[in-house]
């Protein structure tokens, strides 16, 4: 399991030495050039929204990075640093648990999540996108991990309070990586708080100090005049009402636990998977045993109410964030709660959930795993692969006729329209000439300060 995670891997990272900047790149890295990093925090602030950490990596990039020579930076930050983000989780959430093989349970955590989050392309390939989600969901999961290496030491003031700051900053952050992963957080601070004040008593220096600067930090990004300029300019969407966006965010949870549910018996066929699970399943069997009843009724309620905050903000804001990269963070809690899911599937189903002769056990494992891999991202590697070289050399030739058209002079430039589409790597084109913005940003990040647009196709 370790080489099939570390094998996908190093192939995501190859695939991202053909990735290339697009659209909301170029307006944060003309920014960073005119105004800087603290000034473009700001910009985007005043007029686009209150993500201040996740503008200030991807305004980091657009001022020292060269987007056109290095952009494979981007894949390779976003990858490794998650990639390191789940192994120190594993390690943390394996010691409270009393499980061993942390490293493997962490690789095999992080090959589901990238086979099976929605939109590699947006996750990965793209800049803005990159930068605005999967550094929040490594930071999610750095703030998981220090609570459990918190919960299982011993209590001591000084180490409340050191565990508190050290949280409480890593809440900063992740309040200004984006709306979906802040709120998930603010939910998870509320729970642990409860949690502490069970276990250990009041504690404050532990949980107070996250808990204040997550509400604190959280409203300071939620309330950023930016966000009605963003809506104003989207245009096509605006705010629903709270309780339909609370319904919807509630049939989006639902839908959710579901499909983890299905994931869960479809894990439990797969007979190596199951036997690899072995130590973790009887772990949660015996924590489980140890709940009462309304402890299990509140438990998976609580995960429930993680998803409803996690939705939230695409269903109040009509379609003004993108759903591949909400799901992505579906599937980081997912697959959090993947092991304790299947342990609960047995123990209330036992035996029921599998065939009773051994022969047709083999024949549904194999097909478990095949479906599981039908609907992974792996058809998308294979279908990108043969295309990498022709989308790339289209890209490199666009730059190319950028630079020849300004040796010779030209004041305006139609660019032949991208004729590969891909489905990990970012495709997404120039608009026609219709004075749009995003065309002016690209053009200036190669000094072109004349129109251009991407023709039509033949």
């Amino acid at each position: 399991m370790v080489i099939a995670c570390l094998a996908l891997l190093l192939l995501l990272l190859a695939l991202g030495l053909f990735a290339h900047p697009t659209s909301d790149d170029f307006d944060y890295a003309y920014v960073a050039r005119e105004q800087g990093i603290l000034g473009g925090v700001i910009h985007f602030y005043q007029n686009w929204s209150g993500r201040y950490a996740s503008a200030a990596i991807t305004l980091m990039f657009g001022r020292w990075v060269d987007l056109t020579q290095s952009y494979w930076m981007v894949t390779a930050a976003s990858l490794l640093t998650l990639y390191a983000a789940f192994l120190y989780s594993s390690r943390a959430l394996c010691r409270l648990l009393g499980l061993d093989r942390p490293i493997v349970l962490g690789h095999l955590a992080f090959l589901f999540y990238l086979l099976f989050i929605p939109r590699l392309d947006t996750a990965f390939y793209w800049l803005a996108g990159a930068a605005t989600y999967q550094p929040g969901n490594a930071l999610f999961l750095v703030f998981v991990g220090v609570w459990a290496d918190y919960v299982g030491g011993p209590a001591r003031t000084t180490r409340d309070l050191l565990f508190g700051l050290v949280l409480a900053a890593l809440a900063a952050l992740i309040a200004g990586m984006n709306e979906t992963i802040m709120l998930v957080t603010v939910g998870l601070s509320v729970l642990m708080a409860v949690v502490v004040l069970r276990l250990r008593g009041p504690r404050i220096g532990v949980w107070m100090p996250p808990l204040i600067v997550i509400l604190v930090s959280g409203a300071i990004a939620a309330f950023a005049p930016g966000h009605d300029v963003r809506l104003g300019i989207i245009g096509e969407v605006g705010n629903e009402s709270l309780w339909r966006s609370l319904l919807i965010s509630v049939f989006h949870a639902l839908v959710t636990t579901l499909k983890l549910i299905v994931f869960g018996v479809i894990f439990l066929q797969i007979g190596f998977v199951r036997t690899l699970l072995t130590e973790g399943l009887a772990r949660f069997h015996a924590i489980i045993g140890r709940l009462s009843t309304a402890e299990r009724i509140l438990l998976p309620l609580a995960f429930i109410g993680l998803l409803v905050l996690l939705f939230f903000p695409a269903a109040w804001a009509k379609g003004a964030e993108a759903p591949g990269r909400v799901q992505s963070v579906s599937v980081l809690l997912g697959t959090l709660v993947l092991i304790p899911t299947m342990a609960a599937l047995q123990d209330a189903f036992g035996e029921r959930l599998f065939p009773s002769r051994a022969s047709v056990r083999r024949w549904v494992s194999a097909v478990g795993l095949i479906a599981l891999l039908a609907l992974s991202n792996v058809p998308k590697i294979a279908r990108d692969i043969p295309r990498l070289q022709t989308f790339h050399a289209e890209k490199l030739a666009r730059y190319a006729l950028i630079r020849e058209a300004q040796s010779r002079g030209a004041t305006a430039l139609g660019l032949p329209p991208l004729r590969t589409r891909m489905k990990v790597l970012y495709s997404k084109d120039l608009k026609p000439y219709e004075r749009r913005e995003e065309n002016r940003l690209f053009g200036a990040y190669f000094d072109w300060h004349h129109p251009m647009w991407a023709e039509g196709p033949p």
